[in-house]
């Protein structure tokens, strides 16, 4: 058992990811790093009720494997490679799996318009359904504030065993009285220690227990995001206020002198 706190196995898994890539992942000293990094992962996790393993591929920890120990992003990239290395293959379906973010249409105008006369309450609503007030975010409805929301989906594992559930996050940005899904996110695949992938197979207390850690970080991500913002903000607005004191002392100074 290693005497560093998980913050601090979890630092060096970074540290140990990011060497890694600099020596090339694919090299022998590059796989090395990154199974440490894995193992320093799985260690700072600590002892959960959902499986969390180390693909036997890509060192990634996760959930969910196949029966060469291979995760399913690994299994899909092998099945891939088979296929278009084929001779005798035929076209090559590349299925996206990414998840599916409903487009939001622009309202007409008359709906604008309406929105923006009740936008009071509606906004507060939607505010609080995302927002900690000052914890992850602004303590009220600020207009083009982004935040990560957790998501989650499911689809067929890529071996056919079954269904595989997949925890992702995606960037939400707050417009007039809603949020809008954007199509990116802050959260790399390695920010965030909880595995994101499991066999849909799995007791349901297994399945909602990896799912509130998944949230759990996604909220200790955003109320370190908005302490930096926050911080920042309070570092402007005292800089603005000096700015003002310093001009209203200096200004009509002029008037003082005499002209004579």
């Amino acid at each position: 058992m290693s005497s560093k706190s998980p913050e601090e196995m979890f630092a060096e898994a970074q540290r140990l990811e990011a060497e890694a890539a600099e020596a090339d992942e694919e090299s022998a000293a590059g796989r090395k790093l990154r199974a440490q990094a894995a193992e320093l992962r799985v260690e700072a996790l600590g002892e959960r009720v959902y499986p969390a393993v180390i693909c036997t591929t890509c060192y990634h920890v996760t959930g969910w494997t196949g029966a060469d120990g291979s995760c399913d992003s690994c299994v899909r990239r092998a099945l891939l490679s088979a296929a278009y290395s084929d001779p005798h293959g035929g076209w090559v379906v590349v299925d996206d799996v990414r998840p599916r973010s409903p487009k939001t249409p622009g309202p007409p105008l008359r709906a604008r318009l309406a929105a923006l006369a009740r936008r009071g309450a509606a906004a507060d609503r939607a505010w609080v359904s995302r927002v900690e007030p000052d914890e992850t975010g602004p303590v009220s409805p600020e207009p083009r504030f982004e935040l990560e929301v957790a998501k989650r989906e499911e689809i067929e594992a890529a071996d056919g065993s079954g269904i595989v559930i997949r925890f992702e996050t995606l960037t939400h940005r707050f417009g007039e009285t809603d949020w809008i899904p954007l199509e990116t996110t802050k959260i790399g695949r390695g920010a965030v220690l909880v595995p994101t992938e499991f066999s849909a197979g799995l007791p349901i207390e297994q399945l909602a227990e990896a799912w509130g850690d998944f949230r759990g970080a996604v909220d200790a991500f955003n109320e370190s995001e908005w302490a930096k913002q926050s911080q920042a903000r309070e570092a402007a607005r005292l800089a603005e206020q000096q700015r003002d004191d310093t001009l209203r002392h200096q200004r009509h100074v002029s008037d003082l002198l005499d002209e004579r």
